[in-house]
């Protein structure tokens, strides 16, 4: 519980500062991409981006994203503003305990089959 808590308060450190200029519509996917992000298309979810040095897809005990709900699968239209909408915490199976997810609408993350992680999506 210790590192979980550890981890969390490191990622909303660096993402504060994202979160501003995200605010703003400043920043995009291309702009991520460019400077080492590994950005993809999750159908029905938007674009994810991991930062520089993420292992991706993972397998650490937890990874954070950034996320554009409203973009789609065309790379081109990445580099439009405005449309950075939150931060993603992905926890790895075994780290999960039924925490709350506070900005899910359920109240509770959503399981990612395909990766083995139970993901929070907050705006």
């Amino acid at each position: 519980m210790r590192r979980f808590i550890i981890a969390l308060v490191a990622a909303s450190a660096l993402l504060l500062p994202i979160a501003a200029v995200g605010a703003a519509g400043g920043i995009t996917p291309k702009q991520l991409s460019d400077q080492g992000w590994t950005c993809f298309f999750v159908p029905g979810l938007g674009v994810h981006c991991a930062a520089p040095g993420q292992e991706w897809p993972p397998t650490g005990p937890t990874a954070q994203l950034l996320y554009f709900f409203e973009l789609g699968a065309d790379t081109a239209t990445w580099d439009q503003a405005g449309f950075f909408s939150g931060t993603e915490t992905l926890l790895r199976n075994d780290k999960y305990h039924g925490q709350p997810c506070p900005t899910a609408a359920t109240g509770e993350y959503n399981y990612l089959a395909g990766l083995g992680y139970w993901a929070c999506h907050r705006r």
